[in-house]
């Protein structure tokens, strides 16, 4: 059976060159992303738009991180990136600027979001793509470090599969694979993973936050940590907490830690007990080979991860997450400063919903009381937000709010309670104008 395979293999086998050839005027491309990327294929796509030999293709994805050169004024026409996520600062420039598209929407809704903009075209107009790990003897190739929503854009009638065999991808257990027979073409390009650098010590101030979470997070806790630098931090310092479970959206260098020195053991958890639960891993090489034929960790796709529904079936489940800024009734706004947008909504809401679903969860926003952007000094906790902002999490979902300076839980109280527990974990030195803008508003 083995020889079977590989003679379907070598049919379905081509250079990156012609398979960027597949792509024709029209098109939408599905593009797994982050470490499941396929460079190579979006590579050599980018170089035939530069040419000019076919007109509006589109990339829906959670936006390429890797493979970023053809977003440009000049591309835009021929090849756009549709992101509903921004972490390259390319593709941040493209959106700001208007050679690349932001579309608003939660992980959970990844899935069904790309499947209502590609079901309706004819056959093969519509091509999915991934990255995945070498094929093994049963025919099946594994999405690695990232199932996302590829699966289930591969499963439609009309899409053409396009794979890109890196031998350097972690095979992964999960809802992780796709087989050969489903497959239309093959490419390989084996490049270095794309890793991101480790975590720091951690300012004074996420030092701050971090303890005043460790103190809100019981032994046999489910956790789910966002990204950035916090986030992290936090996950080292859970060295002292006992059986804790992981299920969440990016899983990175703080679970393996946590894995490795027996804390993360699943024990207690209620869902998939004794598994690490994420849809993608974003971290350091190391983490990669952690995860790779690891029977603890399972790799999902969005649908299931960040369905929030799902998220509360976990006892005790912790939620961390960061923002931009916060205003007096809740409002959280974590994915644009004013109109120019940073990020995404990604998975916050979701993760946010799904805590408060569970039995003993909690959800916490997290922030520095101030930034200091050019202009001097600001805080981060505002009367309203910035004119433009987008609302990343509605104040009817808001639960616990954590500076620097203290916790606010928020949720099932007033806005005049909660524009008191706000001012009180804000900057000393905001706290007194804080006061007067909320009197003007009516708050106090």
């Amino acid at each position: 059976m083995y020889s079977k395979y590989n003679e379907q293999y070598k049919e379905k086998y081509k250079s990156l060159e012609d398979a960027a050839k597949l792509i024709q005027t029209g098109d939408k491309i599905v593009s797994n992303q982050f470490v499941s990327e396929p460079i190579g294929i979006l590579n050599a796509i980018g170089k035939r738009a530069a040419t000019g030999e076919f007109n509006d293709v589109e990339v829906l994805g959670l936006g390429p991180i890797a493979s970023t050169e053809w977003i440009k004024p000049e591309i835009y026409p021929h090849l756009r990136a549709s992101t509903v996520f921004v972490l390259s600062p390319t593709l941040r420039e493209g959106v700001r600027n208007g050679y690349a598209n932001y579309l608003p929407n939660s992980v959970s809704r990844d899935v069904a979001c790309f499947i209502s903009r590609v079901k309706d075209l004819a056959p093969g107009k519509a091509k999915v793509i991934s990255a995945v790990a070498p094929m093994d003897k049963n025919g099946y190739f594994c999405t690695a470090t990232a199932p996302l929503y590829f699966h289930e854009a591969a499963q439609l009638e009309n899409t053409m599969v396009i794979v890109e065999v890196n031998e350097n991808q972690p095979y992964v257990f999960g809802d992780n694979f796709i087989h050969i027979s489903q497959v239309d073409c093959i490419v390989e390009s084996n490049r270095r993973l794309f890793t991101i650098p480790p975590a720091t010590d951690g300012s004074p101030e996420d030092i701050a936050i971090a303890d005043l979470l460790l103190e809100m997070i019981e032994d046999g806790s489910t956790i789910q940590l966002g990204i950035g630098g916090m986030p992290n931090l936090l996950g080292r310092l859970l060295a002292n907490k006992r059986d804790l479970g992981a299920h969440t959206e990016m899983l990175g260098d703080a679970y393996k830690y946590l894995w490795e020195i027996g804390v993360l053991n699943g024990k207690k958890k209620t869902l998939s007990p004794h598994k690490i639960c994420a849809c993608f891993t974003l971290g350091s090489a190391e983490t990669y080979k952690w995860i790779h034929e690891n029977p603890a960790v399972e790799m999902h796709s969005t649908a299931w991860t960040n369905n929030p529904y799902v998220i509360g079936q976990n006892h005790k489940m912790i939620a961390i997450n960061q923002a931009i800024e916060v205003d007096l009734t809740g409002q959280v706004a974590s994915e644009s400063i004013g109109p120019k947008q940073h990020s995404g909504t990604g998975g916050q809401l979701d993760f946010v919903r799904g805590a408060q679903l569970s039995p003993g969860g909690k959800a916490f926003i997290c922030l520095h009381a101030t930034a200091n952007p050019k202009k001097g000094r600001v805080s981060k906790i505002v009367p309203m937000l910035n004119h433009g902002s987008a609302v990343t999490v509605p104040r009817t979902d808001i639960d616990y709010v954590v500076s620097e300076y203290g916790v606010a839980k928020l949720w099932g109280k007033t806005v005049r309670e909660r524009a008191q527990e706000l001012i009180s974990i804000a900057h000393p030195d905001f706290r007194a104008e804080l006061r007067e803008e909320a009197k003007k508003l009516n708050y106090f």
